[in-house]
C-alpha cells in the first residue's frame, strides 16, 4: 500500500491539524463528500487514517490518494459504515461531472433538439418504445443496460459505482448528441426523481427539450411473463432479472412531479404507444 503517494493536496491537508481535517477540506469533490456524511472534528489517528485512505485509492485503482480518499478514510475509521460512505462518494463524484456538461456551450440550432426519456420498471415496454420511436426519430437510443454490459468485461463495476457510472455515461452521450443539435432517446429505469430532473436541466441548459415517457403495465401477470420469458441479447449483460428485482425496482419508484406522459403497455399496442408519443411531440401520423 505504500506504493500509492499522497497528491500534493493531500499531504497539505495532512500538514495541519488531523482533528478538523473534514472542516478544511475546501471545495471539490471532497468538501461536498464531507458535507454529504455529516464528518464533524473527531481525534483520529493519523496513521490509521492516511492507512485507511491508502486502501481506498488502492480499492478505486486510483495512483494517488486525493482529498476525497483522505475525507472517506475519516468516516471509515470514524464509524460510518462503509458501504454507504462508499456509494456516497461515488454519488458525489458523478455530481460533480454531471455539473461538468451541464456547463458546456449550449447547442446554436435553430430547432432545439429533443432529449425523449423513456423510464419504467423492467417489463413495461420501455425499451420496445423507446426503439421505436428511434426508428421514426431516426434518432440514436442510448440505454442504461447497453452501457453497463460493454463495462462488465473491463471489472470497473461495482455495487457502489455502477447507477452512478452508467447514468453519467449516459449523461455524456445525451450531451454531445444536444449540442449537434440532434434529437436523441434515453432508455433508462430513472427511478430516481433526481435522475430525471438531472435530464431535464441537462436538456434545458444546453439548448434542448425535454419530453419524459414513464411506462407501466397494469397487468401484472402479463409484465411477469415478459421479464421471466425473454433474452435480451445484450452483449456483457443479463438476459433478463428477476421478479423480485422488478418488485424492488417498483419500491424504490419516487413520484415523477414534473410534466411527462403516462404509457401503459397493458392497454395501448406498441405501434399506437408510438403515435401517441409522436402526436405529443408534434410529428403527424404517417
Amino acid at each position: 500500500m505504500a506504493d500509492v503517494p499522497l497528491h500534493e493536496s493531500s499531504a497539505h491537508l495532512l500538514d495541519g491539524p488531523v482533528r478538523d481535517l473534514p472542516d478544511r477540506v475546501a471545495g471539490g469533490v471532497a468538501a461536498t463528500l464531507a458535507a454529504r456524511l455529516g464528518l464533524r472534528p473527531a481525534d483520529v489517528d493519523r496513521s490509521a487514517l492516511v492507512t485507511a485512505a491508502i486502501a481506498e485509492a488502492e480499492r478505486l485503482s486510483d495512483v494517488v490518494v486525493r482529498p476525497e480518499h483522505l475525507v472517506l478514510a475519516w468516516a471509515l475509521v470514524t464509524g460510518v459504515p462503509p458501504a454507504p460512505a462508499r456509494e456516497a462518494l461515488q454519488v458525489v463524484v458523478a455530481e460533480h461531472a454531471h455539473a461538468d456538461y451541464e456547463n458546456l456551450t449550449p447547442c446554436p440550432a435553430a430547432k432545439p433538439p429533443l432529449v425523449v426519456l423513456v423510464a419504467g420498471v423492467p417489463g413495461t415496454g420501455k425499451s420496445t418504445l423507446a426503439e421505436g420511436l428511434a426508428r421514426r426519430l431516426r434518432a440514436p437510443v442510448f440505454s442504461v443496460d447497453w452501457h453497463l454490459g460493454a463495462l462488465v468485461p473491463f471489472g470497473v463495476l461495482r455495487e457502489d459505482n455502477a447507477v452512478p457510472l452508467a447514468e453519467l455515461t449516459l449523461t455524456a452521450a445525451t450531451a454531445r448528441q444536444v449540442r449537434l443539435g440532434l434529437d436523441v432517446i434515453v432508455d433508462a429505469t430513472a427511478h430516481r426523481a433526481e435522475t430525471r430532473a438531472r435530464w431535464r436541466s441537462l436538456a434545458a441548459k444546453l439548448g434542448g427539450v425535454f419530453v419524459g415517457v414513464k411506462c407501466v403495465c397494469s397487468d401484472e401477470r402479463a409484465q411477469r411473463e415478459r421479464v421471466e420469458g425473454r433474452s435480451r441479447g445484450i452483449p456483457g449483460w443479463h438476459p433478463t432479472v428477476s421478479w423480485e428485482h422488478v418488485q424492488r425496482m417498483r419500491a424504490l419508484w419516487e413520484p415523477w412531479d414534473e410534466p411527462h406522459l403516462v404509457i401503459d403497455s397493458a392497454v395501448v399496442p406498441q405501434a399506437a404507444a408510438v403515435k401517441e408519443v409522436l402526436a405529443h411531440l408534434g410529428f403527424t401520423a404517417g
